[in-house]
């Protein structure tokens, strides 16, 4: 394939949840019942994140100012329950999330130059036997204490995949992270006990279509025209997982470069 030809538009470099503003679906989001406060963390926000409106940053390119609000809103309860959980389906946009969210929490947590913002990502083995899952969850509960050792009083531990931790080692987790006033927030793709539900990640069809729209930007009609059939022809409505339908695209997108390159333009 000729190098000065773009890539593939649904290879990860597009894809990958740091390359992708998050997007907020139809509908998406948490009641307001379902957020429990904590009495250890004073529901106290300060003044100048109360303050904050969507002027007060930068919008990266696609950025809405519905995602935005959503941030400010993510983080207001979160400096309200000391401990939050994002949750939604593998492949729901968590992590793209938690990237869109870091410039926001950086903002509000490492304000006075002591606190910090620090993130932990916790991936699955590759062989998934019970032993690995063992092992992998001891290995990550021993480096979230220390992560949370090395932080200062008012800082923020995010944590992608906390469901990968046991039940007991992340109780006792939450316990040592309030016993420090340390702020938690993870993301699992399902609820945990002990900690608040700040946002839920959906997928519609709506969603999938806007950001197919936008992968296939610099695409040839003959490259969109195919994505466009494929996604015609699939249930989307059932479709909870974008990234696997993303991998799913770029095989199919692949193949058609193969039969004849000169289908993405420059």
């Amino acid at each position: 394939m000729n190098a000065d030809l773009p890539k593939n538009p649904f290879s990860t470099r597009f894809t990958r949840p740091e390359a992708v503003a998050f997007q907020c679906p139809v509908g998406g989001g948490v009641a307001d019942h379902d957020i429990a406060f904590s009495e250890h963390y004073p529901a106290v926000v300060p003044q100048s994140l109360r303050e904050a409106s969507a002027e007060s940053y930068c919008l990266r390119e696609h950025e809405s100012a519905e995602t935005v609000e959503l941030c400010h809103r993510i983080i207001r309860q979160l400096k309200s329950t000391g401990c939050g959980l994002i949750v939604g389906p593998h492949g729901s946009g968590k992590t793209t999330l938690l990237y869109t969210l870091m410039p926001f929490l950086i903002s509000a947590f490492q304000s006075d130059g002591l606190a910090q913002v620090r993130r932990m990502q916790l991936t699955t083995p590759l062989v998934n036997t019970a032993w690995t899952r063992f092992r992998h969850a001891r290995e990550s509960v021993h480096a979230a204490v220390d992560c949370l050792r090395a932080l200062e009083p008012g800082s923020l531990l995010v944590i992608d995949g906390v469901e990968q931790l046991r039940s007991r080692d992340l109780r006792s987790l939450l316990r040592k992270s309030q016993r420090r006033d340390v702020f938690l927030l993870a993301t699992s793709h399902a609820r945990v006990a002990g900690l608040s539900i700040l946002h839920q990640t959906t997928v519609d069809v709506m969603l999938i279509q806007m950001l197919a729209d936008r992968l296939l930007e610099d695409a040839s009609p003959s490259v969109v025209e195919i994505v466009s059939r494929e996604l015609q022809g699939r249930d989307l409505d059932e479709c909870t997982n974008v990234r696997d339908l993303w991998f799913e695209l770029y095989d199919i997108v692949q193949d058609e470069l193969l039969v004849d390159p000169m289908n993405l333009k420059v």
